[in-house]
């Protein structure tokens, strides 16, 4: 990369967020913070309004902006879920045309979206993706975002996945991670007095509160290893019909699939769940085009579970 070209590249990465130190641009042209300095001041000479302040970073003057394209915040998320997406699943040459077209992209951003996703980031992850996260409903992400920015409790009605049964709950949002194709929430739970993990999909209804958190939390990455990752995953092997392997396409991966091979017209698929019956329930789904390889314990829970069928 020239000069002019880095000085290009520099000018659009300002244009893509409130506020860049020299540091940032240091590490991603691998230039020194002197040449970082001159192209600065290039940039103003040419007439570049670029306003800076010690210890804080460099931003454009307001006004100084290519025609800001129109985004409703869950359009401009999903700029930052894909992203993210592509930083997990490509290497590392293509999510660095990727990013450099993100920054493009958030360069025309208004400022509102723009701050979003700069502030957002920190609340988000993802974790081992194999398909397209689901789009968030907007009655849930609304209160969720505002939740999360200005830590502010959240009045939840929430549907148990296992019983269907709902209740009320007062949470304190830390972040949403996406795994095995669900959306989750990660929060503070006032009535179970712990920290647990809400499945979008289930959330019935969402407001804000005007109640401040009254927790001191640590940050996402250490309560996602905490309260997700700390549960003991349970080895399952499957012997499906080929249909099955197509016919569950998504759920599949929900439930834990990890490994898939094929088996003539069938595939031998080995999973990793936290809880046999979640598991057995779905496997029922699925039984008469399949066969269960192990553990044992799965095979007595979903002899239960038909024990318990009424017709």
């Amino acid at each position: 990369m020239n000069r002019l070209e880095r000085i290009s590249a520099i000018l659009v990465k300002l244009q893509s967020r409130p506020v860049v130190t020299a540091s940032e641009i240091a590490e991603q042209f691998g230039v020194s913070l002197r040449t970082v300095y001159r192209d600065i001041r290039a940039l103003e000479e040419s007439g570049i309004p670029v306003g800076g302040e010690a210890g804080v970073g460099y931003s454009l003057v307001d006004g100084f902006k290519l025609p800001p394209l129109m985004f409703n915040t869950e359009e401009a998320l999903s700029f930052l879920v894909a992203e993210k997406l592509v930083s997990h699943q490509t290497d590392g040459d293509t999510y660095g045309l990727f990013r450099s077209g993100m920054d493009k992209i958030r360069a025309v951003l208004k400022t509102a979206e723009k701050d979003i996703l700069h502030h957002f980031d920190q609340y988000i992850r993802i974790s081992g993706s194999y398909s397209a996260p689901p789009a968030i409903p907007g009655n849930v992400l609304q209160p969720l975002l505002k939740g999360l920015l200005n830590k502010k409790q959240l009045l939840m009605t929430y549907r148990a996945g296992y019983n269907h049964q709902l209740t009320e709950r007062t949470v304190e949002p830390q972040g949403m991670f996406f795994s095995r194709g669900i959306w989750y929430v990660l929060a503070w739970c006032k009535l179970r007095k712990d920290y647990r993990t809400f499945h979008l999909g289930r959330i019935v209804h969402l407001s804000l509160t005007e109640n401040d958190f009254e927790e001191a939390h640590p940050p996402l990455d250490e309560l996602i290893e905490q309260v997700y990752y700390s549960e003991v995953d349970i080895e399952v092997k499957l012997r499906v019909h080929r249909d099955v392997a197509r016919d569950t396409e998504v759920s599949k991966y929900t439930y834990g699939l990890y490994d898939e091979q094929p088996d003539g017209e069938y595939y031998l698929q080995k999973y990793q769940t936290y809880s046999l019956e979640a598991f057995g329930r779905w496997y029922l789904s699925i039984a008469d085009r399949s066969e269960i390889i192990g553990p044992p314990e799965l095979k007595t829970v979903v002899r239960e579970l038909i024990t318990k069928i009424k017709l």
